[in-house]
């Protein structure tokens, strides 16, 4: 659940108005929702649902996983919860005229894939279930374009391979406060988790056993590059200041993801403007349904556009926001 960080600052660039000054967003797991739910206008409600397992705490359950089933249920979160408790607005995201680019790791060929060129809600729910299959913990591998998909952070966690062979401007978002180094899994888990990679392809268990260095030596590369003015592209990293909370994958406790979440968007704000904002708990309402769904204003201030009022409206979920 680390990416409740990321969400908020997603929050932070949606509440800023700012969305609309990228050509692409690209995302990795967690960051492949946060990515997705920005373009739609709704970041901020995605980072208030990670307190809530996503919008339905049946997402983790351990006697699930006992039981031989995922861990980590994200297909129902994505085909159910997201298309029709807590609806994602898969159309806002068609229509924004921002690529949406969603990586994962090719279980066959053992490598990052680019998962792009999404034209339909089929699509974009696929690569999304693609880009946050952990192994072992959410299931088999995830069948797309003809790939069998498996979590992207296996290959590449920080989602920069594509985007900084082209791009003018790259900002990245990290989720480990500055100092945190990648942390390997537990013994346990790993010896689970390579057995798992090794009946798909042997390969990917190099993958798994070189991802904390790999994670470690691309972060001090960005930050290299985000300390040179003259660097190609121009990049600007962000990440929580050191002594903020670290969260791990299994993190389910509401109050510690509130918490990452606040200093998440805490941190974007002030890289982005400059100031060290005052948060507080506003209530703000969600309509469930596509039709009654609400945009932000061309000022980006945040505040939603009413939606207008009908005799069969449906009843709004209400939600308070750091």
């Amino acid at each position: 659940m680390r990416g409740v960080v990321s969400a908020g600052m997603t929050a932070a660039i949606e509440q800023l108005g700012l969305t609309d000054t990228f050509d692409e967003v690209h995302g990795a797991s967690a960051g492949a929702f946060n990515a997705a739910f920005l373009l739609a206008g709704q970041a901020a409600y995605l980072a208030t649902l990670y307190q809530y397992g996503f919008g339905d705490p049946r997402f983790v359950s351990i006697v699930r996983a006992l039981r031989g089933g995922p861990a980590f249920d994200m297909d129902h979160v994505i085909n159910h919860v997201w298309t029709r408790q807590r609806p994602l607005r898969f159309d806002a995201i068609l229509s924004r005229g921002i690529d949406l680019h969603c990586t994962a790791t090719d279980a066959d060929r053992a490598t990052i894939v680019d998962l792009a060129e999404l034209t339909s809600e089929e699509e974009i729910r696929c690569a999304l279930r693609a880009s946050g299959r952990l192994p072992w913990l959410a299931g088999g591998p995830v069948s797309f374009r003809g790939m069998r998909l498996l979590d992207a952070t296996l290959a590449e966690a920080i989602p920069v391979q594509l985007p900084r062979s082209s791009a003018t401007d790259m900002l990245v978002l990290q989720t480990r406060p500055h100092g945190v180094a990648h942390t390997p899994l537990s013994p346990l888990v790993a010896r689970l988790t390579d057995r798992y990679l090794r009946a798909i392809n042997p390969a990917l268990v190099q993958l798994r056993l070189t991802r904390s260095p790999r994670y470690d030596a691309l972060t001090a590369e960005l930050a290299a590059q985000a300390a040179d003015p003259g660097h190609a592209p121009a990049t600007c990293v962000i990440r929580p200041p050191s002594g903020c909370v670290v969260i791990s994958q299994l993190e389910h406790r509401a109050a510690v993801l509130q918490t990452a979440g606040a200093e998440g968007l805490r941190s974007a704000w002030m890289a982005l403007e400059g100031e060290d904002p005052e948060l507080i708990g506003t209530l703000r309402a969600y309509p469930r349904s596509g039709a009654g769904a609400t945009a932000d204003d061309a000022n980006g201030t945040g505040r939603a556009r009413p939606a207008p009022r009908t005799p069969n409206a449906v009843r709004p979920e209400i939600r308070s926001e750091p």
